[in-house]
């Protein structure tokens, strides 16, 4: 089988968060990414600064790559194109925050969903690989939901994304997996903004059993338009799942795991 590569989420010596992708299997000699020969680990890490994501490579030697196989275009372009969707919904859902330092914390959120981006552009340059193209297949892919979802209150919108991106998350995740692309993405999807809600939103609603169950019926609307979602786009790009069997049980998992989410916020799914 191809050498695999890792991302990671981490931070810097400055505090700052990075994002790293790691090829399994690769010399020092090697810049790193599937397709590579040799028996040793290296990272290629992307810092999210105030000015610029700066790359940096263990070595710039010679690179061998292997071609990206045609059953693996359509994983490639949902992801691409869902980091720049949830970069979006993060900047939006910053614009109307209450306060001016959770306004930060969800641009810091955007940018890192345009880091795991670029790194994609990077990972498809090295490999001849149309990125553009195959993420333009998916433009206007969760227009539907956002549509048919419109939050009315700041607290509806944290909601909102946080189940989205959660489930939709999911989805790709295990896609990924199917595929044996990026082992340890999920380690970086989440972005941060479950970690924003648990902390700053959940306490709210621990103790407000009004806002409880209004926050969970909206929930439920939501996750019912973002399961149809799932079961759509599974349907519509039959190779992201590749069999009937990997639909099944993509879809359990995004159901199980909701669930558990909703738990961890006091809202019923």
């Amino acid at each position: 089988s191809h050498p695999r590569e890792r991302v990671m989420c981490k931070k810097n010596a400055t505090g700052r968060p990075v994002v790293a992708f790691q090829c399994n299997r690769v010399k020092r000699a090697s810049g790193g990414g599937a397709g590579h020969r040799g028996g040793e680990n290296v990272w290629i890490v992307w810092t999210v600064g105030a000015r610029a994501l700066v790359r940096h490579y263990a070595g710039l030697m010679a690179h061998e790559y292997v071609s990206v196989p045609a059953d693996d275009t359509d994983v490639l372009g949902i992801l691409a194109y869902s980091s720049l969707a949830f970069m979006t919904r993060l900047a939006k859902d910053g614009e109307q925050a209450p306060t001016f330092e959770a306004h930060v914390e969800h641009a810091r959120m955007a940018a890192q969903c345009f880091a795991l981006y670029q790194q994609l552009e990077v990972w498809c340059e090295h490999r001849d690989f149309d990125l553009l193209e195959a993420a333009s297949a998916f433009t206007s892919a969760y227009d539907d939901l956002d549509a048919r979802t419109r939050p009315t209150t700041f607290a509806e919108r944290a909601v909102k994304t946080f189940i989205t991106r959660g489930m939709l998350g999911d989805m790709l995740i295990r896609v990924a997996r199917v595929h044996g692309l990026f082992e340890g993405i999920e380690d970086v999807w989440p972005f941060e903004q479950g970690h924003w809600v648990r902390a700053h939103l959940g306490p709210q609603i621990e103790a407000d059993p009004q806002l409880a169950d209004r926050l969970s019926l909206w929930g439920r609307r939501v996750a019912g338009e973002a399961l149809g979602l799932v079961r759509a786009t599974l349907f519509t790009y039959p190779q992201l799942a590749m069999t009937p069997d990997n639909v099944d049980e993509i879809t359990e998992y995004v159901i199980k795991r909701h669930g558990e989410r909703m738990k961890d916020i006091y809202l019923k799914a």
